[in-house]
């Protein structure tokens, strides 16, 4: 038997008989030159679809299967197995091929002197009310770095397909679930990774009709991501030139254009006058990429004659007209962009953490405090951090040297959203790592949002929580945080949730019903040597405060404002270190003699504590603050604000001085005036009780054995 021609099967009804007829046409042509016998594989077929392959029960050549996969790849798996002839050709059950598919895919196969897979020429993608999408398929050259990144940010071919039984037999259908996804893509990796090549059947051509009831209609609803292959393995690409890549200009375009668009998108004033130009801009770009492309003679032909058994099939020149062309090498970015990261990585990481971004501050503090303790507790562990804002990453090169730091928020920045989640998803299989870590990444959480069904029984997903983000005075008005909506809709999926206090955990849980067993609590450590309560010697006989954050609105600097003008610039000093958020106004610290600003710093460690009486901590919605332990460890006496974790570590007259009314800039400038007048033996007991609290609760010891005993 030379031909084995196997027609899968599910919930087409009626709609297969159309596909039959394709099948008997192009039997026609290959009666008189190859022997072959149809296989029709039902997998969960539906009544309809049951009853109308029976009609086919009696004939000879047709053997007729029915199953309870409810898997693409087990289904042909399944009918590869019982076939009898030297070659296979796949179809689905609502697909046409063209007369001649058989005929010129047997020839390339018997006549080629090394393994190959075919696959029709053209395909020619059609639905009732849908415009005509048209695909030529093309060679692929395993030689060529091109080829293969394509192939990383698309199929390059369709599920149609026809080679040895052999092959199929060696190189299964991979059964799909648990999240993966697309078994013909799968197969077409894999082949070519060992050494099968794919090529087109000459002026061939698959008319694809696209049914929103399809499988593969809901793997792509369900976000399905293809599973790891050694043919992306990342040390394939290490030491690729980025010159060997050819984009088109029209990517290029592309690429700069969507960053443009994102750029305008976020503001409102201009996104109103742009959008309609928008509209007509992307109208032009399409006709652009259409300009010079006209439909092959032999698609046309073939167009024409599938109309005697599909009226909606049919060449006329409005149909011309508006057919699409595609091409995977749009795809091509999505390669471009993974030869950058691969070579980043340097090593399969047992930890893989994703954040934002690596800048100053207290969540970035908590990554590189988890960092260290893993590596202390086990030297030889790999970690990867992947940021995925588009920023530049300042505090970077604190990471240890043996930390691949993977870029994904810059090297993707002009990717649209479905290529960025291709790539990042492509990423993350390929690490081949099952512990990650989402760390205040929005990016992150929504990537998490689509895949869940892979995390879940794939990977161990843990979160960290921090306090929330404070917006005032906008539409959004109140406070964000990332455990509603992003923890609670992937809450089934998280395993632990780490935190760095415990009043976020009475909240979260009251707010959103979380489970309090799945929370664990890390307090920080602190790493500077601590020093002793030492008052300042200031020539000028004034009070200097220091105030050291971002910012930002959470940190509540117009109260910070309001406390400058209140207090005498005769009597007292604000120094406040930090960058402005960009929805900050630096005009509210204007005319305020008191408050100097000054600028970015570098951690604490850079600015030199020994000249200020006291330090001043503004905040709301806060857990405990990296900064307060710092500052205790400086040896500096603490006003803070009552509201989130702060009161684990600062204790009323205790280990500092609570202002509990924390959003009225009075109730600051009492405790700053009543610290003041306090005499030094008070203050210095202020940061000793402190310092003896950091020493039991936050010492890097106690740290590191939790994260042992947790990660």
């Amino acid at each position: 038997m030379d031909l084995s021609i196997i027609i899968t099967a599910h919930n087409e009804g009626i709609i297969a008989h159309k596909t039959m007829l394709s099948v008997f046409e192009a039997i026609k042509n290959i009666e008189k030159k190859y022997s072959y016998e149809i296989i029709i594989h039902i997998d969960r077929g539906d009544k309809d679809t049951i009853k109308y392959f029976q009609r086919y029960e009696k004939q000879k050549r047709i053997k007729i299967f029915t199953n309870n996969f409810g898997d693409l790849g087990d289904s042909r798996n399944y009918a590869a197995q019982h076939a009898n002839g030297k070659y296979l050709a796949f179809l689905d059950g609502d697909d046409l091929i063209s007369d001649n598919w058989f005929l010129n895919g047997l020839d390339c196969l018997t006549t080629s002197s090394c393994k190959i897979m075919v696959h029709p020429h053209a395909v020619l993608n059609f639905g009732f009310e849908q415009r005509n999408v048209l695909h030529i398929q093309k060679d692929f050259n395993r030689n060529s770095l091109e080829s293969t990144l394509t192939l990383i940010g698309e199929n390059c071919w369709c599920s149609t397909i026809m080679g040895e039984k052999e092959d199929f037999l060696k190189f299964k259908y991979r059964h799909m679930g648990n999240g993966y996804g697309y078994e013909d893509y799968a197969l077409n990796v894999e082949t070519t990774h060992n050494g099968i090549n794919h090529i087109v059947a000459p002026n061939t051509v698959l008319f694809y009709r696209r049914s929103s009831g399809s499988m593969l209609s809901s793997y792509n609803s369900d976000m399905r991501v293809l599973p790891y292959t050694e043919l992306f393995d990342f040390k394939n690409f290490q030491s690729s030139d980025f010159d060997q890549i050819k984009v088109s200009n029209m990517e290029k375009i592309k690429t700069s254009g969507y960053k443009l668009y994102k750029k305008i998108r976020s503001n409102n004033t201009i996104n109103y006058f742009i959008t309609p130009i928008a509209k007509i801009a992307v109208k032009q770009l399409d006709k652009r990429r259409n300009k010079n492309k006209t439909i092959p003679q032999f698609v046309i032909e073939a167009w024409r004659k599938i109309n005697t058994i599909e009226t909606q099939l049919y060449p006329r020149k409005h149909n011309i007209r508006k057919t699409i062309f595609y091409s995977p090498e749009i795809k091509l970015n999505v390669g471009h962009a993974y030869l950058k990261l691969a070579k980043n990585i340097s090593k399969t990481p047992d930890y893989v953490f994703i954040i934002p971004w690596l800048v100053c501050g207290g969540a970035e503090k908590v990554i590189l405090n988890y960092i260290a303790a893993l590596k202390h507790n086990s030297p030889e562990v790999n970690i990867a951090v992947i940021a995925t804002l588009p920023v530049k990453h300042i505090w970077k090169n604190k990471l240890p040297d043996n930390v691949d730091f993977i870029d994904f928020g810059n090297i993707a920045s002009g990717l649209p959203p479905s290529e960025r989640d291709t790539l990042f998803s492509r990423l993350i299989v390929q690490l081949q790592c099952k512990r990650l870590h989402i760390v205040n990444s929005e990016y992150g959480y929504q990537w998490a949002m689509s895949h869940k069904t892979l995390l879940k029984s794939e990977y161990k997903l843990s979160t960290s929580l921090f306090a929330g983000e404070y917006i005032p005075n906008t539409a959004m008005q109140g406070i964000f945080s990332y455990d509603d909506p992003y923890m609670v809709d992937i809450y089934p999926v998280i395993d632990k949730i780490f935190t760095d206090n415990k009043t976020i955990i009475e909240k979260s849980t009251n707010k959103n019903g979380f489970d309090p067993s799945k929370f664990v609590v890390h307090y920080q450590p602190v790493h500077f040597d601590i020093k002793s309560y030492n008052k300042p010697s200031n020539n000028d006989g004034k009070i200097h405060i220091l105030w050291a954050s971002r910012i930002t609105n959470t940190k509540l600097p117009s109260i910070v404002a309001s406390i400058g003008k209140q207090l005498d610039p005769k009597k007292y000093v604000i120094d406040m270190y930090g960058t402005f958020d960009a929805d900050i106004k630096r005009d509210i610290f204007q005319d305020n003699p008191v408050i100097s600003l000054k600028g970015a710093y570098d951690g604490f460690c850079s600015i030199d504590a020994s000249q200020y009486d006291l330090f001043l901590y503004t905040s709301m919605n806060d857990g405990i603050p990296n900064v307060i332990l710092e500052v205790a460890a400086a040896g500096l006496p603490i006003i803070a604000s009552d509201d989130g974790g702060v009161s684990e570590f600062i204790k009323n007259d205790k280990t500092g001085i609570l202002v509990y009314d924390f959003l009225n800039p009075q109730a600051y400038v009492k405790a700053i005036k009543t610290a003041a007048k306090m005499p030094n033996e008070q203050l210095q007991q202020y940061v000793e009780n402190s310092q003896k609290l950091l020493k039991k609760q936050h010492s890097l010891r106690t740290f590191t054995e939790l994260v042992k005993r947790d990660f």
